[in-house]
């Protein structure tokens, strides 16, 4: 007890991951709802961000764990107004862009185009389209991925075509990553296999005229 009290920086730390382990656990089962998102959240918080400002309420983020949790797991579901806190927001630490990188994950196949636009402006796009669920086993891994590939390919958006195309490319190679990880043998049974090399064709020469000679001689 006394160790924890002189301790704030191990509790702060303690707070921070277990609000990322939190945010998989969400990724992980795909809920939309919870008891952390109340209706009309979304508008109280845009309402502090334009009364005390974004650094204010951004930093509050870590100091209250209840707080981070409605906003991270609100911008989770995809919802457009949770999508603007997330877009006026700035992460005020390490642990709150790696959360926040994962409510964006999240949200990303329930609504691509506005996580895209977001990741193209302002939040590291390797990160978010990297599967940056701490926990997860391949069936998990491989839902996830087929999903956000889906949605990928309902943007039509021209302006967001390059950030598209990356996130896509950034997903295929995160869910090989993971699942080596988690089963080493996935790469061995789905690594593509490569045609058979055809045998190189020997260049036939054309027959050379021999030019007969010429045994006639002058007398």
């Amino acid at each position: 007890m006394d160790a924890e009290r002189h301790c704030p920086r191990a509790r702060s730390v303690q707070r921070k991951v277990t609000a990322v382990a939190w945010l998989s656990m969400i990724a992980a089962t795909g809920c939309r709802d919870s008891a952390w998102t109340p209706m009309g959240s979304a508008e109280v918080v845009l309402s502090e961000i334009e009364l005390g400002g974004a650094p204010e309420v951004s930093k509050r983020i870590d100091s209250d764990e209840n707080f981070g949790r409605t906003v991270m797991s609100g911008i989770a579901t995809g919802d457009s107004l949770w999508l603007r806190v997330a877009d006026k927001l700035t992460p005020a630490s390490a642990a709150a862009e790696a959360t926040m990188s994962i409510a964006l994950a999240s949200a990303l196949p329930h609504s691509p185009d506005k996580v895209l636009a977001l990741v193209s402006d302002k939040y590291p796009l390797e990160e978010v389209c990297g599967i940056p669920f701490l926990k997860g086993d391949s069936a998990l891994v491989t839902t996830y991925h087929d999903e956000a590939i889906a949605a990928l390919a309902r943007v039509r958006t021209v302006s967001l075509s390059p950030a598209r195309d990356a996130c896509r490319a950034a997903l295929n190679d995160a869910r090989d990553r993971r699942l080596e990880r988690i089963n080493p043998s996935y790469v061995v049974k789905n690594k593509p296999v490569a045609p058979p090399r055809r045998p190189r064709k020997r260049a036939v020469k054309p027959p050379q005229t021999v030019t007969p000679q010429d045994t006639s001689s002058s007398r």
